[in-house]
């Protein structure tokens, strides 16, 4: 909406312009949709899925509630996208064989770290896992994947300007 260009606009109108805060609802976005885009998590050639689908729509579903089209505009499909990629790949490092006990279970489960430096002869590698807390000012998990940190870039660009609270 253009203030300068329409006469009739209220002054809840321009407070909510000048809010910053957007609303409302999204256009579907499917399990096809995601898989069109990452096909790795889709099904293979026998058919078989890397994560089960009800698993993959629960992720869908929670990127609906978080990524808001008014928001991120013609961004939102693809920051979409990563959300859902994000969360599956995280869902996969997290899962374990049920066979493997509770010292599988558990080790799928430990917080995984950024390795920080590595060497060869004698083999060593430094994990660090404070620089997930500190770096992309407070996107934290989100830098743990490559999907999680393109949304965070991107998001830190269509989350940008002011906000006026009355």
């Amino acid at each position: 909406m253009s203030i300068a260009n329409n006469i009739n606009t209220s002054v809840s109108d321009i407070i909510g312009i000048a809010s910053n805060i957007r609303t409302g609802s999204n256009p579907p976005f499917t399990f096809e949709d995601f898989i069109a885009v990452y096909p790795q998590f889709g099904p293979d050639d026998t058919g078989k899925t890397v994560i089960a689908q009800p698993i993959v729509q629960m992720y869908i579903d929670l990127a609906n509630a978080c990524i808001l089209q008014a928001r991120w505009h013609s961004y939102w499909k693809v920051a979409m996208g990563w959300f859902v990629a994000h969360f599956c790949t995280l869902y996969l490092q997290g899962t374990a064989d049920p066979n493997s006990g509770a010292a599988g279970v558990l080790k799928a489960g430990q917080t995984r770290g950024l390795a920080t430096s590595k060497s060869v002869g004698d083999v060593s590698v430094s994990i660090d896992y404070s620089l997930i807390a500190q770096d992309l000012d407070g996107w934290a998990a989100w830098k743990l994947t490559i999907y999680g940190q393109q949304l965070a870039t991107i998001g830190r660009l269509v989350g940008k300007g002011g906000m006026y609270v009355y």
